[in-house]
């Protein structure tokens, strides 16, 4: 190769590498790494941070699970009847079935057992004349049966016909005697007493057996069991009831009772069914320190019961019956927003920064009505805070 083409091919190379070198040099200005990209951007200007004033409902609740149930079973004894072994023999109210005032729950020697409302049992047969709490008892619960009676605590003619009207409605006769309850020994005559007349017979009067009236506490209410038919009376023969407003249930441990009292409202719901409940009763936990019942004697039970209507017939026997339970008066369409966008300062007064339109905050003196989990109700002095508007949460 002569001279000077070796001179112009060597130029050639010369001018290419440097080209590649401005080529590779301008690629460089360019193109950065995130590290290099990272390193050479500016930190951005800091923004507040702000939310919006919420209207809404703020409580502090609790979540339970109950059971739907009769609110008390009461066994109530059959009495023995003065003559013959007692034997049931027929049968009256049904297991299940709700036995009102004035209902033959059972048949005892052919004789109706009736159901009367009353606070205590009949503890004597009732005569003509009687007097006592136990006759005031009958009049009350025949007064509530409709019979138009005077509750005055003597068993006379009114009342008397207002039994016999009642056992006119069991079919069955209404029970006589002619005879009296023995009464007390005359005093000794005296020469000048006249003699004693003579014992003479006397119509059959009317005689109500305290073995013929089954005194309930509460009715209506329901039979939950009676004895069978050909069943003997004796102290096992008892009838089973249990009111018929039913109320739910639920256990609590001891440091969620402490929050608990009585009024305290919530809502219960099952199967997407709700219902409002207040609590009824706070029964404190068991006193039990045994083994096996130690965890029971930490849990409190809660009673509950509706506010209107009643716990429907569908929901009993269920334990998945979601409560849930406010643990104070929940506050009501009040303004929300965080805890942390309230500022107190030495004399306790509380206030927020409110955003204007200019992008500046104003500060506003605010009432704290209240906070749970982190959000307070509050409302302002003026009423000039706002659902929407945006407060300032970082200081």
């Amino acid at each position: 190769m002569s001279t000077p083409r070796r001179t112009a091919l060597t130029l050639t190379l010369i001018l290419g590498a440097v080209l590649i070198a401005a080529g590779t040099w301008v690629v460089a200005l360019r193109v950065q790494s995130p590290d290099q990209r990272e390193a050479a951007a500016a930190p951005p200007s800091a923004q507040p941070v702000t939310v919006t004033v919420a209207r809404g409902d703020l409580a502090e609740r609790t979540t339970v699970l109950a059971s739907a149930q009769y609110a008390q079973t009461v066994s109530l004894p059959v009495t023995q009847p003065t003559e013959g072994r007692g034997v049931i023999t027929r049968t009256g109210a049904q297991s299940g079935s709700t036995l009102y005032a004035g209902q033959v729950v059972t048949w005892v020697n052919s004789r109706p057992l009736i159901a009367l409302a009353g606070a205590f049992p009949l503890y004597r047969n009732l005569y003509l004349g009687d007097q006592g709490d136990d006759v005031r008892l009958l009049q009350q619960a025949l007064s509530d049966l409709g019979y138009g009676i005077a509750v005055d605590g003597t068993l006379g003619a009114r009342t008397a016909a207002a039994v016999t009207a009642l056992y006119e409605t069991t079919g069955a006769p209404p029970p006589t005697t002619t005879t009296q309850p023995s009464a007390a020994a005359p005093a000794p005559a005296t020469p000048t007493t006249a003699p004693a007349a003579q014992p003479t017979a006397t119509a059959p009067t009317l005689v109500l057996p305290a073995s013929e009236v089954l005194i309930v506490p509460t009715l209506p209410a329901v039979v939950s069991s009676a004895p069978a038919v050909g069943a003997t009376v004796d102290e096992q023969a008892t009838v089973a009831v249990s009111t018929s407003q039913a109320a739910l249930t639920a256990a609590v441990p001891a440091s969620v009772e402490a929050r608990l009292s009585q009024g305290l409202s919530g809502t219960a719901t099952l199967e997407g069914t709700s219902m409002d409940v207040v609590i009824s009763e706070i029964r404190p936990p068991a006193q039990d320190t045994t083994q096996q019942d130690a965890q029971a004697s930490t849990e409190a039970t809660v009673v509950l019961s509706t506010t209107s209507g009643a716990v429907p017939d569908s929901w009993l026997g269920h334990t998945d019956i979601l409560v849930t339970l406010n643990l104070s008066e929940p506050l009501l369409d009040q303004l929300l927003v965080p805890q942390r966008a309230i500022s107190l300062d030495a004399n306790g007064v509380a206030t927020v920064l409110i955003a204007q339109t200019d992008g500046s905050f104003s500060q506003m003196r605010v009432t704290e009505l209240g906070c749970v989990a982190g959000t307070c109700a509050i409302t302002s002095e003026d009423g000039a805070l706002r659902e929407g508007a945006s407060v300032r949460v970082d200081g």
